[in-house]
């Protein structure tokens, strides 16, 4: 890797994601040593996003359980699933560096001598200053007050609902061949079962009804939805029925967590109670635990900067950790290294909502799950 792109990430690492310098060093280290094995990083993201490096990247408690042999080409000394999840920390890293830095990488062409005077006497851009932690906390302070929270009592009636419901629903979904794990765990608030957000071409064709093998089934749902099915119950409570394709006004919902498959930062955004990989975590899109109504020019840095997903994700936990849980096993909160941080010392909103709608959208979403387990893979989401 250039030594230039090197320090450009370390820079992002330390004034974006907030890692300490030791940290900084390792993941950087990392990436050397994936570069030297697999090849340039910025070449693998120009040509597919890194999917194809993140999937050999990958080395699960059941490959490790039948011995098999890595993906990738870097050597391991020691355990093999831990080294390899390390390299795609690492990895993961880096392609959220290239996508918030967003700027085009130059294509690699046969040049001209005087091209190539031209590009030798061209001075290279500045390095211009980074926000550092200091201005990023400053931030936080002016967001915390702006962010919707939904009030924890109706964030409890989803989880109550589905504790109610807990052995039939399971069995049901099981019946078709669905972990229910993934949106049922124990103390779940998961809102509509069996929904997920599309995710890659394939699934996105399938989606908008293009052309696809006739034999494709997205996999782990009972549906795919286009973003509507997270907003139904914050529509229910704030307007008195279902999300019509239209929120409230410079405000977008946020996911507090990662819910998708690819390039999922669960092991930065959660710690584990044992040395399992937790399932897929689908349930975590239609949560209610799990989003907040943010400004929309908060949007992207609410999703690129570690500290601010770090302190709404917590600010969740102070609100409904003690009426549902969060995540599916074995994820748990993760521990806060800096008081600073602390969401106890920032200025939040009233939570919002009002549960008299409650019985209407429980109702509701009873419908929805009947609907889709009688018509399994309709091309359309909720509603």
């Amino acid at each position: 890797m250039k030594r230039e792109t090197l320090e450009q990430f370390e820079s992002y690492l330390r004034s974006v994601r907030g890692l300490s310098e030791g940290t900084i060093r390792s993941r950087a280290a990392n990436c050397e040593r994936l570069a030297h094995y697999e090849g340039d990083l910025d070449a693998h993201f120009d040509n597919d996003r890194m999917e194809g490096l993140l999937a050999r990247l990958t080395y699960s408690t059941d490959d490790q359980r039948r011995g098999a042999p890595q993906r990738h080409r870097v050597p391991i000394n020691g355990n093999m699933r831990n080294g390899t999840a390390t390299l795609k920390s690492a990895a993961t890293l880096y392609w959220e560096f290239r996508q918030h830095d967003r700027s085009p990488r130059p294509t690699l062409v046969r040049q001209s001598r005087r091209d190539q005077r031209a590009r030798a006497s061209a001075t290279a851009w500045p390095n211009w200053q980074q926000p550092d932690d200091a201005d990023i906390l400053k931030l936080a302070h002016v967001l915390t007050p702006l962010v919707k929270f939904l009030h924890p009592d109706i964030v409890a009636a989803v989880a109550e609902d589905n504790q109610r419901h807990l052995s039939d629903w399971r069995s049901k979904l099981e019946r078709v061949g669905i972990n229910a794990d993934t949106y049922l765990w124990d103390g779940s608030p998961c809102a509509f079962l069996g929904v997920r957000r599309y995710a890659g071409s394939q699934e996105i064709a399938w989606y908008r009804k293009r052309t696809v093998p006739t034999d494709f089934t997205p996999p782990h749902c009972l549906r795919l939805d286009d973003n509507d099915c997270p907003k139904h119950l914050w529509a229910f409570v704030l307007t008195g029925g279902p999300f019509r394709k239209k929120g409230p006004r410079e405000y977008q919902l946020a996911h507090l967590a990662d819910h998708k498959e690819h390039n999922n930062r669960w092991r930065d955004e959660f710690s584990l109670d044992s040395e399992a990989d937790p399932p897929p975590l689908f349930g975590l899109y239609t949560s209610p635990a799990n989003t907040a109504y943010v400004p929309k020019n908060f949007l992207q840095p609410t999703d690129v900067i570690y500290p601010l997903r770090a302190l709404l994700l917590k600010q969740a936990y102070r609100l409904y950790g003690q009426i549902c849980r969060l995540a599916p096993p074995p994820l748990t909160e993760k521990t806060m290294d800096d008081s600073a941080w602390n969401p106890a010392h920032f200025t939040w909103g009233d939570p919002v909502g009002d549960a008299r709608n409650l019985v209407a959208f429980l109702e509701y979403r009873q419908e929805e799950f009947d609907k889709a387990l009688d018509q399994r893979f309709p091309l359309s989401g909720c509603g």
